[in-house]
């Protein structure tokens, strides 16, 4: 927790909550990639609980992100968690979609030629995958690295000219470039079109060409797609194992 506080503390948005010169609560503050806020890593002193923390802070974090031309923040809890939904619901916040996290640690391949994917940015074929399964079943809204952010045309254009949309007439997907964190380097991806098995199975070709590196996802909340995942290798991870994504417009 320590070593993620510390990237956190670089990255310059982390906000703190103090009574009386102790530290009380933290929560973290991004801009997402579409645009919008993101809030995340919510922590209050087991002694502050219950007692408007977490409020103040998303509070305090929305007044930030208002000042910033910011039109909407979200965040995601678990399931589980009830304090937690009850804090969001009365900050105004409200649920959009449901999905899990799933990772899955690469090997470096060699030897290999890299699989062959075509990156298709022509207005028809990018607006065809607002509508796919993958999207429909997320209410529009998919993860990007850490954050979850809403699918569009422009959007999606964006990823395909930064080299991050993959397809090959069967599947589509995002895939981000490798980038170091916490210590290691991460990719994340996301499904849009294409069968949940074949498109795992070339996600992770995929990855393997880039190094060693672990692959992570936030798949829809969904029976089928998360049993396919757990064959083809991911693993369910337990701090996002069934999240309940928020948003609220501001």
């Amino acid at each position: 927790m320590l070593r993620i506080l510390r990237e956190t503390i670089a990255e310059k948005g982390l906000f703190l909550a103090w009574s009386n010169g102790k530290l009380v609560g933290i929560a973290n503050f991004e801009k997402c990639i579409d645009g919008s806020g993101w809030l995340s890593m919510g922590r209050t002193d087991p002694q502050w609980r219950r007692r408007g923390v977490a409020l103040f802070l998303q509070q305090q974090i929305t007044v930030h992100a208002r000042r910033k031309g910011i039109p909407c923040m979200r965040l995601w809890i678990l399931s589980n968690n009830s304090p937690s939904l009850l804090t969001a619901k009365k900050g105004g916040f409200r649920p959009v979609c449901e999905a899990a996290h799933v990772s899955f640690s690469t090997q470096v391949k060699r030897g290999s030629a890299q699989p062959h994917l075509h990156r298709s940015t022509s207005s028809e074929s990018l607006k065809s995958l607002l509508s796919r399964d993958y999207l429909s079943k997320m209410n529009g809204y998919f993860g990007y690295k850490w954050h979850f952010v809403k699918a569009s045309e422009k959007l999606l254009k964006r990823l395909a000219e930064k080299g991050e949309l993959y397809s090959d007439g069967e599947r589509s997907f995002i895939l981000t470039k490798p980038e170091i964190a916490f210590d290691r380097y991460y990719s994340s991806f996301t499904l849009l079109n294409g069968s949940a098995g074949s498109s795992l199975r070339q996600v992770k070709k995929i990855a393997e060409h880039y190094s060693a590196l672990r692959l992570g996802s936030y798949l829809p909340y969904d029976r089928h797609v998360l049993t396919v995942a757990r064959r083809t290798g991911f693993r369910r991870d337990p701090w996002g194992k069934h999240c309940i994504v928020f948003e609220k417009k501001i």
